[in-house]
């Protein structure tokens, strides 16, 4: 067994060893899991978005990490209408996954003390490419505690400076034994979508086709959007023809490899309107987990931790799926997005790929393609999402809650969403690894 094997099953042993414990207690009391927690009937929101910011996603070759995060930082706080000073803000929440080993940089709280000028707590959080999400979350619950008053968070990741090791360094966050075994992250995906494809689509090219079409769509809407990395269309001929990466998995399945920060400025729901007339609202906040390996898990073609917290995050919300008119998914292979909506219930379990083939087919064209059923509707990335847009690992789950805030404000610019009536509900749903992480967050403008 390797050292982090060896360290894991202790660390197991030892938790073993408390839960024993605390299960001889004379109480008796059994555990209050998420799915218990009863449903409030008036919905009190966790925090207020009050400001938001992002840098170019792309190849940032002359920034360093820090001066990334405080671009997005320093964006985030000049769009507070009212104006906010950095003696507001009383505590930071920073999410970033590969900093250490990509950019020989540590001790975070300290270069952020710096750059921003403030000498306040500050956390940072590790949980893969939802070390954004991670840290969003962390800032709710942070307000929603009464602890602080208002909150900057942020992600970021600067992975171009270690582009020769980056298919290694982000292994970290799968099972020792994946890699040892050999495996990529493009791997363990393709073997997900390989799943996928046998058990659901085997006979029928358009499932193939379909998985395509994804990556086209989130090209289409990232045209309008400035900040993206690539603003160009591309055709189901381009991905299905594109080198090779993983079988069935090809390039332009794949999300790229970016650098970029984002930022936001969390507020008191009853303090928001002080600082600006159209606050956003964190009504639903919601984090679910499961085993890092997929060697262990009941199922390659879905992600437990995802259905978990989407399920958990409507419920106390009271809303289904199909009151979302937009959601932010974490689109780091094709897959993943059609695995999303099944996980959220948009489309049965097997059925996303046929929803998104004839949505895609009859709605080619459109400045936004939804995905369509029954007389419901949901548009999905509409700022390109991780495939165009970018992916610098720890920004995107902060990115997400930035596109939808300017969505929902009607300030998304040339890739703006339109819908009959008002944009009022989004989703963000941001994972780590393979979905050893998932972290759910529900938006809304009017409450």
């Amino acid at each position: 067994m390797n050292i982090i094997g060896s360290m894991i099953s202790s660390l197991v042993v030892a938790l073993k060893q408390v839960f024993h414990h605390v299960g001889t207690l004379k109480s008796h009391r059994p555990l209050r899991v998420a799915q218990d927690l009863p449903v409030s009937s008036k919905v009190e929101p966790y925090a207020a978005i009050i400001g938001a910011g992002r840098s170019s996603f792309g190849e940032q070759w002359y920034k360093d990490p820090e001066k990334l995060v405080m671009e997005a930082g320093i964006r985030a706080m000049e769009s507070v209408d009212s104006g906010l000073r950095r003696r507001d803000i009383q505590a930071c929440y920073l999410g970033s996954f590969l900093y250490q080993a990509t950019n020989k940089l540590s001790l975070l709280p300290g270069h952020m003390a710096r750059e921003l000028g403030i000498n306040i707590p500050m956390n940072t959080t590790e949980a893969a490419c939802g070390s954004g999400g991670s840290a969003f979350y962390n800032g709710c619950i942070a307000i929603k505690s009464g602890k602080y008053d208002v909150v900057l968070v942020g992600g970021f990741e600067k992975m171009t400076d270690r582009s020769g090791k980056i298919i290694d360094d982000l292994m970290f966050a799968a099972d020792p034994h994946e890699f040892d075994a050999g495996f990529t992250f493009s791997g363990l995906y393709a073997a997900m979508m390989a799943r996928y494809i046998h058990d659901y689509g085997e006979r029928d090219n358009r499932c193939v086709e379909a998985l395509a079409q994804v990556a086209c769509k989130n090209h289409h809407h990232a045209i309008g959007n400035e900040y993206a990395q690539f603003r160009r269309e591309i055709t189901v001929e381009d991905v299905l023809k594109s080198q090779p990466i993983a079988d069935p998995i090809r390039l332009l399945h794949c999300s790229p490899v970016s650098d970029g920060a984002a930022a936001v400025i969390l507020a008191r729901p009853d303090l928001a309107k002080k600082y600006t007339d159209t606050p956003t609202y964190v009504i639903g906040s919601q984090q679910a987990t499961d085993d890092v390996s997929l060697f262990t898990r009941a199922s390659l073609t879905g992600i437990k931790a995802t259905r978990l917290a989407v399920g958990i995050a409507l419920k106390e919300t009271g809303l289904s799926i199909e009151d979302i008119q937009i959601a932010e998914a974490h689109d780091c292979f094709t897959i993943e997005e059609a695995m999303f909506l099944e996980d959220s219930g948009f489309y049965e379990m097997g059925k996303a790929w046929q929803g998104i083939y004839e949505s895609y087919e009859s709605s080619k064209g459109s400045k936004h393609i939804p995905y369509v059923k029954d007389g419901a509707s949901i548009i999905v990335n509409p700022g390109g999402g991780l495939k165009a847009d970018g992916h610098p690992v720890g920004a995107t789950g902060v990115r997400q809650i930035v596109e939808c805030f300017k969505q929902l404000r009607n300030e998304a610019g040339n890739h703006q969403v339109e819908v009959d009536g008002d944009l009022n509900l989004a989703l963000c749903h941001n994972i780590g690894g393979t979905g050893g992480i998932a972290v759910v967050h529900i938006l809304a403008r009017d409450i």
